[in-house]
């Protein structure tokens, strides 16, 4: 019999949608799950933050509980939701400091404050190990929610910030002589719901979705949606700068396959790429980058085109079950 650990994330997940898929109004598999509300959708996630997959030793109480909460807010951000809540149902060992607890909370409340919600409420209980699962609310226009399907061929691909920023923090973070600002960049994403809004909005953003497992598995999971390819060129990235000095394939693996970066992905109606571009700088100001960084083609493997000429863009990343601890 199979072991979660032989499968992996992917193959648990498809399993578990065999079983409950029941018409869903959107479908299985997005970034959200949705309920009818009227004229607009109701749109929730949840995601769950654990110290051996999410938390490196030396994170603060307050970093943790920003991670959780904004890990949740970046799915919202990818359906280009309004978010309207969060609650939590936190896990913690007998013998926690109090004082611990209430930096988590801190935490929590920070990133709420920051996205213009509350946390609502949740639930504790007692555990062997830490463990926050947190439940994320959004809304947003029927006609204007954000899927993983909808690109069409010659579509243009984007992606907001820069790339390689987790991978580059958790390769520096073994030997940093000053932990925090490894921690930092590693547990305090900043979830893109504006520029999710400003994708719903726009009318010309036919799919999106948060890079959580690395851009190869991100737009993986996108063209088993659409049975279509996805071409990024890599010369056009925009990676992290702290990718600069490092030998290509080594910058290649951190930006494309680590994961953790929580930037947006999105393919657009090639007419109206170069008008949502301008907007965006108007909107959101030059220090906030949307990049075009490839095309959708046909049917066919994903590429990566470099100087070097053209590989397959991987669908490795990120999955649980099988990943190795962190340190």
């Amino acid at each position: 019999m199979a072991k979660l650990s032989d499968v992996g994330e992917q193959v648990a997940i498809a399993a578990l949608a065999r079983i409950f898929d029941r018409g869903h109004p959107i479908g299985l598999g997005h970034d959200c799950g949705v309920v009818d509300w009227g004229e607009d959708y109701l749109v929730i996630t949840t995601d769950v933050v654990n110290p051996r997959t999410h938390i490196p030793a030396g994170a603060s109480p307050s970093q943790v509980g920003w991670y959780a909460t904004a890990v949740n807010l970046s799915d919202i951000a990818a359906a280009g939701a309004r978010p309207l809540g969060f609650v939590a149902a936190l896990s913690l060992p007998p013998d926690t400091d109090l004082e611990y607890l209430r930096g988590l909370g801190q935490g929590m409340e920070e990133c709420a404050r920051e996205f213009g919600i509350a946390i609502l409420g949740g639930d504790t209980k007692e555990a062997d190990q830490l463990s926050v699962a947190g439940t994320a609310i959004g809304r947003v226009r029927k006609d204007r929610i954000l899927l993983r399907k909808g690109a069409r061929p010659g579509d243009v691909i984007v992606v907001t910030g820069d790339l390689g920023r987790a991978g580059y923090a958790m390769q520096q973070l073994p030997t940093a002589p000053v932990k925090s600002e490894p921690l930092a960049m590693l547990l305090r994403p900043y979830p893109r719901v504006l520029e999710g809004m400003f994708f719903s909005e726009s009318g010309v953003v036919t799919s999106c979705m948060d890079i959580s497992d690395g851009l190869g598995s991100t737009l993986a999971q996108m063209a088993a949606m659409t049975g279509l390819s996805y071409r990024v060129d890599w010369e056009a990235m925009p990676l992290h700068r702290g990718l600069g000095g490092l030998a290509g394939p080594q910058a290649k693996e951190l930006a494309l396959y680590y994961g953790g970066d929580y930037e947006l992905v999105a393919t657009v109606k090639p007419e109206g790429a170069e008008t949502l571009l301008a907007r965006y700088r108007q909107d959101r100001g030059e220090r906030n980058r949307l990049t075009i960084i490839g095309t959708v083609g046909k049917s066919g493997p994903n590429v990566l085109v470099s100087k070097e000429g053209k590989e397959t863009l991987s669908s490795r990343g990120w999955q649980h079950f099988r990943p190795s601890r962190i340190p």
